[in-house]
């Protein structure tokens, strides 16, 4: 009887190791979904990223400022020979954003590093609280970003200048016009790129805008000529 006894269990356990099935193994890589990260996207592949950027404006502007906050969207579209397309819009309705450029990434183990250079349209208009301002200008924004990644995380460092090319502004009936281009500061930006659930990755970043003219903030018509840090939270979802 004891015999027959381990017997049975032997061909039982051997029965339910073969039917049982194996676990799955997690693939999930972030550099696949990352989007700030350095890396090549697939060849002809389309990525979206939806979210919002917080930002306080400058104490000498604090007062008439609109603050809330802005609304984003980004967009990656993968080429060949390790090139790609990023696309940015940003509004908060009486000013918007829409910015473009070409990316060259490199990726070297955990390690990446990308270049780039936007082209950005801005277009604002206030009719309200006693202004009647519009705005129009074109900028350019070069850029470099340098990453680390781990399996579910990305950590990304990228720092851009912000040139100022044409820029036509009215009061009224009343136009002001500057068309030569200036050196206006430039950013400095962390991101953390975390895997949260399944293959959805949020994306969290830390800037730092070193500018003299905020473009949400030129339908106020500052007068001030220096330079500001204005800091800006960001957070998104990579669709």
């Amino acid at each position: 009887m004891k015999i027959q006894f381990i017997f049975f269990f032997l061909l039982t356990g051997h029965v339910l190791a073969f039917t049982q099935e194996p676990i799955p193994k997690d693939t999930f890589d972030i550099v696949s979904r990352a989007m700030q990260f350095p890396h090549h996207y697939k060849k002809w592949g389309f990525q979206v990223a939806a979210g919002l950027s917080m930002v306080k404006p400058p104490e000498d502007l604090l007062e008439n400022a609109i603050q809330a906050p802005l609304a984003n969207v980004h967009m990656t579209f993968g080429l060949p020979w390790k090139l790609s397309i990023e696309s940015d819009l940003t509004t908060i309705i009486v000013s918007n954003q829409l910015r473009a450029g070409p990316r060259i990434s490199f990726l070297f183990r955990d390690f990446g590093i990308k270049g780039g250079w936007d082209i950005a349209y801005v277009y604002g208009r206030l009719q309200q609280s006693g202004f009647n301002n519009s705005t129009q200008a074109w900028m350019h924004y070069p850029n470099l970003s340098l990453g680390y990644k781990l399996k579910k995380m990305a950590f990304t460092l990228k720092g851009e200048l912000v040139i100022v090319g044409k820029v036509s502004t009215k009061s009224g009936e009343i136009e002001v016009s500057r068309s030569k281009t200036f050196l206006n500061g430039g950013t400095l930006t962390f991101y953390l790129e975390q895997r949260i659930h399944k293959n959805k990755v949020l994306v969290v970043g830390l800037k730092d805008n070193y500018v003299k003219f905020y473009w949400p903030t030129w339908l106020l018509f500052s007068t001030f000529n220096r330079f500001y840090h204005i800091p800006e939270l960001y957070l998104s979802w990579i669709l």
